[in-house]
């Protein structure tokens, strides 16, 4: 993405990864990544590592945030299937999506993982996801959406 430079890109991603304490990424406009940052969890780990869990996890909530994000050019917040926070935020330029910074990975407070879809999807034992999960972090859905909130007015300062 040409907006800015890959050395710019990395920092934005990077800061956005340690702000949030979760996988940050660029994605053209499709949700197809360029690069990542920060390291993901095992819980996550394990979801990627299973093209199965990767589709059922993380595709669906992907294709419906972007759905959303295409209407509205406006940052978004979820929840995967397992029960981790997700956020979207759109660049745009002269009113079109040209591409997104996503972060996703962080367990939500006062919110449990879903153990019982993970240890199926992952063809593990329950106690096994909750060792994977020992080390999610976990933060707050307001937190993550005042975050995309100024995330969104610095990348699109100028959309012209």
């Amino acid at each position: 993405m040409d907006l800015k430079t890959k050395e710019e890109w990395e920092m934005i991603l990077e800061r956005v990864a340690w702000d949030l304490n979760m996988t940050a990424c660029l994605t053209d406009d499709t949700g197809a990544p360029f690069f990542c940052r920060l390291d993901r969890y095992p819980v996550c780990s394990a979801i990627r590592a299973n093209p199965e869990a990767t589709t059922f996890i993380c595709s669906r909530v992907n294709t419906a945030m972007l759905a959303v994000v295409r209407k509205t050019l406006r940052p978004e917040v979820d929840m995967c299937d397992a029960g981790l926070l997700r956020v979207v935020v759109p660049i745009v330029r002269d009113g079109t999506l040209v591409g997104l910074v996503t972060a996703c990975g962080l367990a939500a407070k006062g919110e449990e993982l879903n153990t019982f879809l993970l240890a199926k999807q992952l063809g593990v034992t329950e106690e096994r996801v909750q060792e994977l999960a020992r080390s999610t972090p976990f933060g707050s859905e307001d937190e993550v959406e005042r975050s995309g909130e100024r995330l969104f007015d610095e990348l699109n300062s100028n959309r012209g």
